[in-house]
This record gives structure tokens, C-alpha cells and sequence, in this order.
């Protein structure tokens, strides 16, 4: 039997500190493609440094390079259900396609580790426009033709064409499967504690 893909939790709470900070970064507002581009630089990065990535979103390659997929649709489609609803407190929606920074929603959910990457990506990259970003990520080694069309990428591809050895990515996978049970048992626990102590509150 094959080995589980890796595969990371989307955490919109995490998702909007990260987009909050690097839109605070940037003056208060950004081109959106600009943003999400940053955003995916961030992953990718915390990706290859820390073995897991910051928003666990989902990478993707469109026609103007790799991105982060479930972002990209919050931007321009709006939630899909109502664990997004961070990402709609700290960043608005897009204004053609500019997206400005609303309440501050701190960096508690983040590391140290992680607000550095952020912290050099933006130096490195934030005075790029989304032209010279695109022409960047195509330049990616995981970056493909997609057609037109949306083409998913695994963490595993990004860890291979970086380097990584097979043992290495094996364990990172386990480590990641063992970290994302623990996180999905934590979540359901906490709901369930949530809603018992609803329903112990007098009418």
C-alpha cells in the first residue's frame, strides 16, 4: 500500500496573521495576486526550513505560477464555510484588486520561527509588483505548464526537487500525519467542551 500524500490542515487563523502582517508590511493594502504570492513564498519557505508550512493551504500551479489554491478562491469568491471567517477580519475584500488590512488580529497563532520567514520574505520580495512575482515563481522548480487549467503540487514535490532524501520526506510524513491526528482530536475535544458548557448555561 502507498504512503499517505502529506497533507496539512488549513488554518484560516494562521492564514490571516500572515496575510495581515505582510498587507501591514506593505502600507495597509496590496494587489492580491502580490499577496498571495508572498503568502505562498512564506509556505514554501517554512516548507523547506521548518518541514511544515505556515497556512497549510493547498499549492497549486495557474498560468501565472504557483499560489496558494484555497486562499486565492477566499479572495475572490468569498467563505466557504465558517472557519474562514478569521481571514475575513483581517483582510477586506478586494476593491478591483486591492485588499487592505482591517483589525489587527495580532501573531499570537504564529511562531517566532514562522514570523522571521515572513519577516524575510518581505525583504527580500515585498517591493516586487505582481509581474515581477509571477515571473519568479515561474522560475520555481515545481512550477509546470498548466494549460490554463489548475494543477495541485505536493509538499513531497518541493522537498524532492530541494534536496530532500527519500528517508528525510518519509519522516517528515509521519511526523505530519502524527501531528495532524493530534490537531484533529484537540479541535473535535475542544468543540465538544465548547458545546457542553453552552448547554449547561442557564435560559
Amino acid at each position: 500500500m502507498s504512503a499517505q500524500p502529506i497533507s496539512f490542515r488549513f488554518n484560516a487563523k494562521k492564514a490571516a496573521q500572515s496575510a495581515y502582517k505582510l498587507l501591514v508590511l506593505s502600507g495597509g493594502k496590496r494587489n492580491y495576486m502580490e499577496l498571495v504570492k508572498l503568502l505562498y513564498l512564506s509556505d514554501r519557505e517554512a516548507l523547506l526550513r521548518l518541514e511544515r508550512q505556515i497556512t497549510g493551504d493547498r499549492l497549486a500551479v495557474l498560468p501565472y505560477g504557483p499560489v496558494l489554491s484555497r486562499i486565492l478562491d477566499l479572495i475572490r469568491w468569498g467563505p466557504m464555510n465558517e472557519e474562514d471567517a478569521p481571514w475575513f477580519d483581517a483582510v477586506s475584500p478586494p476593491y478591483g484588486y486591492e485588499v487592505s488590512a482591517l483589525a489587527d488580529c495580532g501573531e499570537n497563532e504564529l511562531s517566532g520561527a514562522e514570523c522571521q520567514i515572513i519577516d524575510e520574505v518581505f525583504a527580500k520580495y515585498g517591493r516586487k509588483d505582481w509581474r515581477e512575482l509571477s515571473r519568479l515563481t515561474h522560475e520555481l522548480p515545481e512550477y509546470v505548464d498548466p494549460k490554463g487549467g489548475r494543477i495541485p503540487i505536493s509538499p513531497e514535490q518541493i522537498l524532492k526537487l530541494e534536496g530532500k532524501s527519500q528517508d528525510a520526506i518519509e519522516r517528515i510524513r509521519d511526523e505530519i500525519a502524527s501531528y495532524e491526528t493530534l490537531d484533529r482530536e484537540l479541535s473535535a475535544y475542544q468543540a465538544q467542551e465548547f458545546e457542553n458548557s453552552t448547554e449547561m448555561v442557564p435560559a
